[in-house]
């Protein structure tokens, strides 16, 4: 088909064959199921609750936006309950699935692409209160499938802003 895959006209967008699609998050769950071995309801279950989150909670976690959809700042300034939990989470695994390469998932590519957008509209944000999430975004500045998609340059740049320390003041007092 000729026509746009986004009835609204947007990105992100997907054709494939005759099949179009659109949001981030059903493209992620399409490639998942169609390349990504997840070939049982429990397999598809554990990528796609990270997936769903990822869209609902984490997206206006990391961008305020007005009731117009412009981003105005970011909710990563101040200690979201939810990154929290998640930096938890991350204490004992490298991926949100668990670690060793084979555990990273299109999980970690949802999470992770917010997670990483933020430094980038906002590069003077810090995430170092937040030890196991920085450590978790800078492994995926690290990946060769995120260089070759973003580019080595603000990979660079992302790893610089990401691997930035907390605030220097002396007993949070100076």
């Amino acid at each position: 088909s000729t026509q746009y895959p986004s009835p609204f006209g947007k990105i992100p967008a997907l054709a494939d064959g005759d099949l179009q699609v659109f949001e981030s998050g059903a493209i992620l769950m399409f490639l998942a199921d169609k390349y990504g071995g997840l070939d049982t309801p429990e397999k598809r279950a554990e990528v796609n609750k990270w997936i769903v989150w990822a869209n609902a909670t984490l997206d206006p976690i990391c961008f305020k936006e007005d009731g117009n959809g412009r981003v105005l700042d970011t909710g990563l300034r101040g200690d979201p309950p939810a990154l929290q939990v998640l930096d938890g989470l991350l204490e004992a695994n490298e991926f949100l699935l668990g670690s060793g390469e084979e555990s990273f998932s299109v999980a970690d590519v949802a999470v992770g692409s917010y997670l990483l957008y933020v430094p980038l509209f906002f590069p003077d944000i810090s995430v170092a209160k937040w030890p196991h999430i920085q450590r978790y975004m800078l492994q995926l500045l690290e990946r060769p499938a995120y260089q070759r998609a973003f580019g080595a340059g603000t990979a660079e740049q992302l790893q610089t802003i990401v691997g930035k320390k907390g605030d220097s003041k002396m007993f949070g007092l100076f």
